[in-house]
Order: C-alpha cells, then sequence, then structure tokens
C-alpha cells in the first residue's frame, strides 16, 4: 500500500463524508424516527445517507466490501472493506440536538486504513490516514499527555455508563451521545478518556484509527478480545465490544483501575458477553 494510495482513498472519503454530512444536515429537524428491533431508533435520513454511501462506494470501488448499520453485518474477507455508520447519534438527530454525524473507515485486510468522522451541525470533522497521521479540522492531532486526572478533565460516557460503572476518578462525566465523537474527541484532546459499554464496529471504526493516530491509548474492556482484524464470516451486527480510550497509556491504566462495575450490571451482562467473552473489570461489592 503507497503513500498516494492512501492519500488518495482519504480524500475520497473526505468528499463521501461531506456529501453524506450534507444531506443529513437536509434532513435535519423532518425525519421521522421508528423504533428497531434492538430498541434504538432509526430514522429516514438514517437509510437515505446508509444508500448514498453505499452506490458511491460501489461504483467507485466495485470490488470493496461494505459493512454498515443499515446493511450487510457480516464481514466477507475482502481486500477492503467499507464500514460505515451513516448516522451516529440518531437519538440526539432525532431530538433536534446537534451532536451526530457519519462514521466512514476503510479497512485494509481488516485493519483501519483511512477514515472520516464528519459532525456538520457541530461544524467538526476528524480524519486519519494509518500511518500518515491523524486531524481536526485539518490541525494535525498529538494527543496531551494527562499526567494528572484532575477534576477538571473530562471522560466521555456513553448513557449506560453512568448506571452501570462506577468511576473512582475526579474526572468530570459527559453523556454527548454519539460514540464515534466520544472516543474521537480523546484523540483531539477535548476528552481525557472515554469508556463506551456497547459500541458495534459501524461506532467505533473510524473514530478507532483518529484516536490512535493521535497517540492516544485505545483498547477493549474484553478479556483477550481485539476488535482488529476483523474475522471473516462473523456477524458485527451483534459482537459489540466495551472500550476504553485514554490520553496516554498511563491515562488508560489509571482509568481501568479505577472503574468497577455496579452490581445492577449483572443483569445486563448476557448481553455483554453475547459472544461468550468476559468484560474485564472488577464488580462493586
Amino acid at each position: 500500500m503507497t503513500q498516494d494510495h492512501t492519500t488518495s482513498l482519504l480524500e475520497f472519503a473526505h468528499t463521501l463524508a461531506h456529501e453524506a454530512g450534507q444531506r443529513l444536515m437536509a434532513w435535519f429537524g423532518r425525519s421521522a424516527s421508528v423504533v428497531k428491533r434492538d430498541g434504538s431508533l432509526v430514522t429516514q435520513a438514517d437509510v437515505d445517507v446508509d444508500h448514498l454511501v453505499q452506490t458511491a462506494v460501489r461504483r467507485r470501488f466495485p470490488h470493496h466490501g461494505v459493512i454498515s448499520e443499515e446493511g450487510a453485518h457480516v464481514y466477507g474477507g475482502e481486500e477492503f472493506t467499507w464500514v460505515v455508520d451513516p448516522l451516529d447519534g440518531t437519538t440526539n438527530f432525532a431530538n433536534g440536538l446537534s451532536h451526530w454525524g457519519v462514521s466512514l473507515a476503510l479497512l485494509h485486510q481488516g485493519q483501519p486504513l483511512v477514515s472520516v468522522l464528519d459532525f456538520p451541525a457541530l461544524g467538526h470533522r476528524f480524519a486519519a490516514a494509518r500511518g500518515q497521521g491523524a486531524w481536526f479540522q485539518g490541525r494535525r492531532l498529538q494527543t496531551p499527555p494527562a499526567p494528572d486526572l484532575h477534576g477538571n478533565l473530562f471522560i466521555a460516557l456513553d448513557s449506560r455508563a453512568p448506571r452501570l460503572l462506577d468511576v473512582r476518578l475526579r474526572l468530570k462525566p459527559r453523556v454527548l451521545g454519539s460514540a464515534a465523537y466520544d472516543l474521537a474527541a480523546v484523540g483531539a484532546g477535548m476528552a481525557a478518556a472515554s469508556i463506551q459499554l456497547t459500541p458495534k464496529v459501524w461506532d467505533l471504526a473510524g473514530a478507532w484509527l483518529v484516536a490512535e493516530e493521535a497517540g492516544a491509548a485505545v483498547g477493549t474492556l474484553l478479556s483477550g478480545v481485539e476488535v482488529f482484524p476483523l474475522r471473516p464470516g462473523v456477524d458485527y451486527g451483534i459482537a459489540i465490544f466495551p472500550l476504553l480510550f485514554a490520553a496516554d497509556p498511563t491515562a488508560w491504566r489509571q482509568v481501568r483501575q479505577a472503574t468497577r462495575l455496579r452490581p445492577a450490571v449483572e443483569r445486563y451482562l448476557p448481553r455483554l458477553t453475547a459472544q461468550g467473552w468476559r468484560v474485564d473489570l472488577p464488580i462493586d461489592t
């Protein structure tokens, strides 16, 4: 894989993310929502933008695979595969809040190669390319270290985390409603850490590369389980990956060591461990 080829793929992802973001803006405030079988929302915008992205990818790269929240979920083992969340933060979108966007990641042999995340209502765009770095608003990212996790730093959490986790640190919790934004925010230095309990591969793939290329520490909270490379034949519609991202390895260890599962999590554990994986955090006693 040459640098020129990677740059060309990143440019395509930027163009496609911009088009998707503009289409989402056109739907914002006028897209009806329905409840899916898993209890999450889907809107007309999700479906429309998913179709836009998949059509553009297949027209330009007919041999590339696509995994999408609103489309195919099984990784076919293609050399190149796009992982697409056409609208991350659908609940925010449906209720008129501005933290939502599109996440595009291109995998090469199951590993993230390029990604672009566009949050048009905020005017925020993250991007990354393997071995070339990460950017926010065109500015090169280098995650600042967080040697002292004090009370004026943020930890970005998903909506389940405050109920199910006890994070014994002075970090200020923030629940923004978009896993992709929360995780990318660690790479941009907005948050010192982020814990997401139930993200799927389309929630995390783009932000994973942004944070990793920016120098953040990224990893799962599952015992002996890694997200990448993706495994052919796996249904990623049911696979979830509890994650911890942090500014640096020291902060990652500090947050992990300070985090406990609340006893109430026991009724959620069958879902969290549906693949037979164990969440590698102690339960409060």
